[in-house]
């Protein structure tokens, strides 16, 4: 892939983790109780497996590609690997990335569980 096809796709896989989060918003918002187990783990896995992609993408943008037999690994353990991969990549913006990615995910999260929850009343 080139690099801006590269890009493209890496912008296209952030729009769907915020996509991932406001799903799981709204699934919150939307029940009067916590979520079952099966909508969790589904939700997970497709937050891990997204973000592990984002995360290969982005290695190799920066030029400094993971090893492929560590990919199962990041996916594995995704909440810590992602953030340290991005670093490692990127340095301190990588730092200042997943940070502004983190709070945004949070907001994104909390405004449509809010939103969510006074529209149908669970709140």
């Amino acid at each position: 892939m080139y690099i801006e096809s590269q890009k493209r796709h890496r912008t296209f896989l952030l729009v769907l983790v915020y996509f991932i989060v406001m799903m799981i918003g709204i699934a919150q918002g939307a029940s009067t109780s916590v979520l079952s187990p099966k909508r969790e783990y589904l939700y997970s896995f497709a937050f891990a497996l997204v973000l592990t992609q984002v995360c290969i993408i982005d290695c190799k943008i920066t030029g400094k590609p993971l090893l492929i037999f560590s990919y199962w690994l990041v996916f594995i353990f995704y909440i810590i690997a992602v953030p340290i991969s991005i670093v490692r990549a990127r340095g301190l913006r990588g730092l200042a990335y997943v940070v502004a990615h983190i709070v945004g995910m949070v907001l994104v999260q909390m405004i449509s569980f809010i939103v969510t929850g006074l529209a149908l009343g669970t709140i």
